[in-house]
């Protein structure tokens, strides 16, 4: 299923943005975030959103991953997140984790962080009962729809 997600995301890139380079990072936080939710959900409402939304000063892309969890795994992201957007800088906290993780077996926690700091998308979260949303977002450039001509 995620591969399949994946492909529509990757679809959906290259109709409306003119730039590989941030179509291949939102395709990456696309990737990550897919991966997650079928790791971690202990039910069977999950989804992932794509859209792209225009700003007053600019166009902003979001990917938007809904699941649900078991309150240890809900404390355990929270932890992870806060520090996350805590980080004043994304690149040395991405390479402080993988030096954490790099002999842990089982979960590492780099996909976040990596699309943070690889991606250079912002990432919130919000939790609503077991209900975990990861969203990862980020102002882009033109995008081809505001090119195509009126009818």
């Amino acid at each position: 299923m995620a591969s399949g997600v994946l492909r529509l995301v990757s679809t959906f890139c290259s109709m409306v943005l003119d730039d590989a380079n941030v179509s291949s990072r939102f395709y990456m936080a696309a990737h990550e975030l897919a991966e997650n939710i079928t790791k971690y959900s202990t039910g069977p409402r999950v989804s992932l959103e794509l859209a792209l939304e225009e700003a007053e000063s600019a166009c902003v892309m979001k990917i938007r991953a809904r699941n649900e969890a078991s309150p240890e795994r809900l404390r355990e992201v929270e932890r992870r997140l806060l520090t996350l957007k805590s980080a004043d800088d994304p690149v040395k906290h991405y390479d402080a984790l993988i030096c954490e993780t790099a002999m842990v077996e089982g979960v590492s926690g780099l996909g976040l962080a990596r699309v943070r700091a690889e991606g250079g998308l912002d990432v919130d979260y919000s939790i609503v009962g077991n209900e975990l949303t990861i969203t990862a977002h980020a102002p882009i450039g033109r995008w081809r729809v505001d090119e195509q001509p009126k009818a």
